[in-house]
């Protein structure tokens, strides 16, 4: 029969274990934007952590856009953002829990679910 002691020290250590990848992970998510233009550059948009909009910057060419166009643009721009910020999240999550792990996977896949990848696009600009 094991131990009490022994069973409550490995709880112990288990709990602190995760507390400590836990508030590491807090602490770093915070940090983490990913840029993306649309596919002819005009624009380039940066979200945060949670997605939100964190920077945009436009070309004198976005500027020549007509407002229904200019506005896809931003969107698609965002949404690329939106799409390489899940993948950076489910990275940054993989290396603290590790491959394999069932938070790494609860929380990649909740990025992933909300921020989808956007469909294919050949003139798509190289990631950042």
């Amino acid at each position: 029969m094991p131990d009490p002691e022994d069973f409550l020290t490995d709880w112990q250590r288990r709990v602190e274990r995760q507390t400590a990848q836990t508030t590491e992970l807090s602490r770093r998510m915070r940090d983490v934007r990913a840029s993306a233009s649309a596919a002819g550059g005009e624009v380039e948009v940066t979200v945060d952590h949670a997605g939100g909009l964190a920077g945009l910057e436009l070309t004198e060419r976005a500027l020549r856009l007509s407002p229904d166009e200019l506005s896809r643009t931003i969107l698609e721009a965002s949404r690329r953002a939106q799409s390489r910020l899940a993948s950076r999240m489910n990275d940054l999550v993989t290396e603290i829990y590790g491959d394999g792990s069932e938070t790494a996977g609860f929380i990649g896949e909740a990025y992933a679910e909300q921020f989808p990848q956007p469909p294919e696009d050949d003139d798509a600009p190289p990631e950042r």
